[in-house]
């Protein structure tokens, strides 16, 4: 019973943190699929911010138009006003 004890803890002892020489295909694989993957998203990713920005410019330039023909329109209806205070 103690030879065994003493079998384990030696084990134990013998067992250090060892680097290996070897490179698996499988890791390999994995890591390329990532690069590979990361390149796509980053890509797209662009794209997206593109394409945001001219539709962010498009709805800038409809405000813009907008806000002109709500002022035009708030010009007539104050002169409007005015005839009708004025008239009285």
């Amino acid at each position: 019973m103690i030879n065994n004890y003493q079998n384990q803890d030696n084990h134990l002892k013998e067992q250090h943190w060892h680097l290996k020489k070897e490179i698996n295909i499988a890791h390999v694989m994995t890591t390329l699929t990532l690069i590979i993957a990361c390149m796509i998203y980053f890509v797209d990713l662009d794209k997206q911010i593109s394409s945001n920005t001219l539709l962010i410019k498009y709805v800038t330039e409809l405000r813009k138009e907008d806000q002109g023909r709500i002022e035009k329109r708030l010009d007539v209806i104050d002169r409007k006003l005015d005839k009708l205070l004025t008239a009285k």
